[in-house]
């Protein structure tokens, strides 16, 4: 594992895929439903059915937890711990077997803030880890929260931020920018996200799910429809860190379904993957500029991992 190796695998309803729509080898929960997953350092977390959280080291799988709770996103942290996103909007520890919550995010005083448009509670669908250790919770609906002491303490940041953050990203090689897709559009910080700025030009729309970025040039990739059902939804690229944005070519005229989060992923040499419609994987090779589909109908993608 590694990202050198520019290696992706599809967590979907139906178990861990590789780029060739194959079962990955090896799996014990093959078949199952893959929620959500996390890599760093050559150590892999997925999120199991919603309620379980294994990980993988050296390729020897472990279940760490099972647990009633909803879970919905990982990261590692710098020594080697693994964050969990849960429902309500809570951040736990994988610790000995149990989820151990943060009382330090529990406490964040923005939290009386939260909510959802929906009216369900408030949820965390997104963590990041900066090359630097510095974690990021995006709380849906609630701005982002920040830690840069590993996970010790926790501090809400929305200096210029929409609060409807649906996915927090931080910039592969760059410590201190961080960014965002919001339901207003794409989001930048270049200071740990003590002010972020909003970046829309060239989108005719600007209800954003996924954000990347490549290790290796500064050319960003954001999902953009018109709302949240996914009406005029499309792939849009820009190489100013958003400043401008052109949508991309080769992908249907209209997607009609939100590229949701964490389905479009940028790698290694060029290379970047995005789901259209849940089932349908397109490739890039130059950037993002032009795409092609290499897999249809496919066990419903709920994210793309870089490995």
């Amino acid at each position: 594992m590694g990202g050198e190796r520019n290696i992706a695998w599809l967590l979907t309803d139906e178990g861990v895929l590789t780029e060739a729509g194959e079962p990955l080898s090896g799996v014990p929960f093959s078949g199952q439903r893959v929620m959500a997953g996390a890599a760093r350092d050559g150590r892999v977390a997925v999120i199991i059915d919603e309620h379980e959280v294994w990980t993988c080291t050296r390729s020897r799988w472990r279940k760490d937890v099972s647990t009633d709770i909803d879970l919905y996103s990982l990261a590692w942290t710098d020594d080697g711990r693994v964050l969990v996103g849960t429902e309500r909007a809570r951040l736990g520890v994988v610790d000995d077997g149990t989820l151990r919550f943060l009382s330090s995010f529990d406490d964040v005083a923005e939290r009386p803030l939260w909510d959802t448009p929906y009216g369900a509670p408030p949820e965390l669908p997104s963590l990041a880890a900066g090359v630097d250790g510095t974690l990021y919770a995006n709380v849906h609906v609630g701005w982002i929260v920040r830690s840069r002491d590993g996970g010790t303490t926790w501090t809400s940041i929305r200096n210029g931020l929409d609060r409807d953050v649906h996915m927090v990203v931080t910039h592969p090689t760059r410590p201190a920018t961080v960014f965002a897709a919001t339901a207003v559009g794409f989001h930048i910080s270049h200071d740990y996200g003590d002010r972020f700025v909003r970046r829309r030009e060239g989108m005719p729309y600007h209800y954003q799910r996924a954000v990347a970025c490549f290790p290796e040039r500064d050319v960003y990739l954001a999902s953009t429809a018109m709302h949240e059902r996914g009406e005029g939804a499309q792939l849009y690229r820009s190489e100013d860190e958003g400043r401008h944005w052109t949508r991309v070519s080769g992908l249907p005229d209209v997607v009609n379904r939100n590229l949701n989060t964490h389905q479009v992923a940028a790698l290694v040499a060029g290379r970047a993957l995005a789901v259209i419609r849940d089932t349908s994987l397109n490739v890039s090779e130059d950037w993002g500029v032009t795409w092609r589909e290499v897999a249809s109908q496919l066990p419903t993608v709920n994210a793309i991992l870089v490995v």
